[in-house]
C-alpha cells in the first residue's frame, strides 16, 4: 500500500514526456528573450513621451512589474486545474504576440492622449505620476500579465514530481534569465539601431509565435 507521501509525489506528476519538457525550457527561454525586447522597446518609446526622468522610467518598469506579478498569480491558479500544460503555455504566448503587436498603435496615440489628460487635469507634481503608471498600464499591462503567467506554467511542465520540484522550477528560471538577457542586448544593439522599434517589437511578435505555434503542436503528439 503505498505512503501517503508517494501518493503526493504520483498527484504533483505533470505527464509530459522528458523531450516535452526540454521543448518547453527551451521556448521559455526564447518567450524571456521576446520579453525583455518588449521591455527595452517600450520603456524607450514611452521615454519620448513621458520624459527620462527617474520618476517616469520608475512608473514604467512598476507597470511592467506589476503586469508580471499579476500573471504570475494568475498562471499558478490556472496550471493547477489545465490538464494540458504545453497548450496552455502556447496560448499565453499567442496573446502575448497579439497584445505586442497592439502596443504599436498604442503608443502612437499615446502623445495625444497624454496630451489631453494632462490639459483637462492639471494635475499636479503626485497625479502627473499616477497618469503616466495609468497610461503605461494601457500598453503593458495585458501583454505582461500574460508574460508573468508563463513561469507557472512553463515551471510545473518541468516539473515531473515534488521530489524534482526544485530542480524544475530552477531550470526553468534559469533558462529565461539567459533568454532575458539575449533579449535587452540583442533589442538595444542589434534590433533597435537595425530595423527601428517597430521591427524589433515585430521580431519579438515573432518569437512569440515561433515558440506558441511549436508548443502547441507537442502538445499533440
Amino acid at each position: 500500500m503505498p505512503s501517503s507521501s508517494d501518493s503526493t509525489a504520483q498527484t504533483a506528476t505533470v505527464g509530459l514526456s522528458a523531450r516535452a519538457r526540454k521543448v518547453a525550457v527551451v521556448a521559455f527561454a526564447l518567450s524571456g528573450a521576446a520579453a525583455l525586447i518588449y521591455e527595452v522597446v517600450w520603456t524607450r518609446e514611452l521615454s519620448l513621451v513621458f520624459g527620462s526622468t527617474v520618476y517616469a522610467v520608475s512608473m514604467m518598469l512598476a507597470s511592467f512589474m506589476s503586469g508580471l506579478s499579476l500573471g504570475s498569480w494568475l498562471g499558478g491558479k490556472w496550471a493547477d486545474k489545465e490538464t494540458n500544460l504545453l497548450q496552455l503555455f502556447g496560448k499565453l504566448e499567442f496573446g502575448i504576440a497579439i497584445f505586442g503587436i497592439l502596443s504599436i498603435p498604442l503608443i502612437q496615440l499615446l502623445p495625444v492622449v497624454y496630451y489631453a489628460a494632462y490639459s483637462a487635469l492639471k494635475p499636479g507634481f503626485g497625479l502627473f505620476f499616477v497618469v503616466q503608471l495609468l497610461l503605461s498600464f494601457i500598453i503593458m499591462l495585458v501583454p505582461t500579465t500574460f508574460m508573468g503567467a508563463t513561469f507557472p506554467v512553463v515551471a510545473k511542465a518541468n516539473t515531473d514530481s515534488l521530489d524534482h520540484l526544485g530542480g524544475g522550477v530552477g531550470g526553468a528560471y534559469s533558462v529565461n534569465t539567459l533568454g532575458s538577457i539575449a533579449g535587452s542586448i540583442s533589442a538595444g544593439f542589434l534590433l533597435i539601431p537595425l530595423i527601428g522599434v517597430k521591427g524589433a517589437t515585430f521580431t519579438a511578435a515573432g518569437l512569440n509565435l515561433v515558440v506558441s505555434t511549436t508548443v502547441i503542436i507537442g502538445s499533440q503528439s
